[in-house]
């Protein structure tokens, strides 16, 4: 029998598993609440039962998985797998996630940044396939990166080498979750257009919503809603904006967008494109290909897997 690893993809909502074969495909699924508020060692626990109940539910002992991939948000150790901190959820500062994981489950676990484990998926089993140089862009909450060079993940000296949301794109601007000014993510994540949409749009019935999504907010500016539309556009220069610099730097055959603001379909995306088409030097845009995912929300899932797989194949890290 094929080996099997478990990804898990971990978020401020939910807790995303599943049960990958070596190949990378996705056997089946299993998602839970996070329940965040509670603090690391409450996630942890948590996922530790969220794997032993995927494995019983695939019908196999939690010693059939070879081993568990974990994709999270924020700077990391990868190494050690240890977590510096989360922007996006709080308390979680210098978490032996690999540590207490391996000592819960008996099996090798695999941390990584959630965009690496994403941007893994992508060049593994999804639009990266056959590509040996790309990047991939998460636009969820948060904004995240990851970076293929050479057919490897690119991670840097201290394993901050890809994180692309946080690409200076407005000096002196936004404040970021990080705590500088300015960051991709400060302009272009899902919860920026909420925010920059309520700050410019104070007239508008949506913008005065309890609970507005960026998701509404594009819909808006498909129904013609002329202040959703300029948030959407200047959204797409954002992304623009940040795309071209890590084109500029690295060169790569593709870029990849992923995450939940990839819903608003293609019209965002060739907005996009054409921004970049204008930014970028023109041997730059010619060699690379700017396109959506192909592996959707299961990307970070599949990306941390086969990241299990790499390690328990070949004893380094992906």
């Amino acid at each position: 029998m094929t080996k099997r690893y478990v990804g898990i993809d971990l978020g401020g909502t939910n807790l995303k598993l599943g049960l990958v074969s070596a190949e990378g495909e996705l056997l089946r699924r299993h998602s839970t609440p996070t329940e965040a508020a509670e603090g690391p060692a409450h996630v942890l626990a948590r996922m530790a039962d969220a794997v032993r109940q995927l494995a019983e539910e695939a019908g196999l002992a939690l010693q059939d998985v070879a081993a568990v991939g974990v994709g999270v948000p924020g700077p990391l150790d990868s190494e050690a797998g240890v977590v510096h901190f989360t922007p996006n959820l709080a308390g979680w500062i210098n978490v032996p996630v690999r540590g207490t994981l391996q000592d819960a489950l008996g099996r090798t676990v695999v941390v990584e940044n959630d965009a690496n484990a994403a941007a893994y998926g992508e060049f593994r089993v999804g639009a990266g396939r056959q590509i040996q140089s790309m990047f991939v862009l998460t636009l969820g909450t948060g904004v995240g990166g990851g970076i293929i060079q050479d057919g490897r993940l690119l991670r840097g000296a201290s394993d901050t080498g890809a994180e692309l949301g946080h690409v200076i794109v407005q000096y002196g601007g936004r404040l970021c979750g990080c705590g500088n000014r300015g960051c991709l993510e400060a302009y272009a994540s899902a919860t920026a257009v909420v925010d920059r949409f309520r700050r410019d749009a104070t007239v508008s019935e949506l913008a005065r919503r309890d609970r507005l999504e960026a998701k509404d907010v594009f819909e808006a500016a498909a129904d013609g809603d002329k202040a959703a539309a300029r948030i959407v556009s200047e959204t797409a220069e954002y992304l623009a904006v940040g795309i071209t610099s890590v084109l500029h730097a690295l060169n790569p055959e593709m870029v990849v967008l992923t995450g939940g603001m990839m819903g608003a379909g293609e019209a965002f995306l060739e907005e996009i494109r054409c921004h970049v088409r204008a930014l970028a030097f023109p041997s730059a845009w010619e060699a690379c290909q700017v396109r959506a995912s192909t592996l959707g929300g299961d990307a970070g899932i599949l990306g941390s897997a086969l990241a299990a797989e790499a390690f328990d194949r070949t004893g380094q890290r992906a």
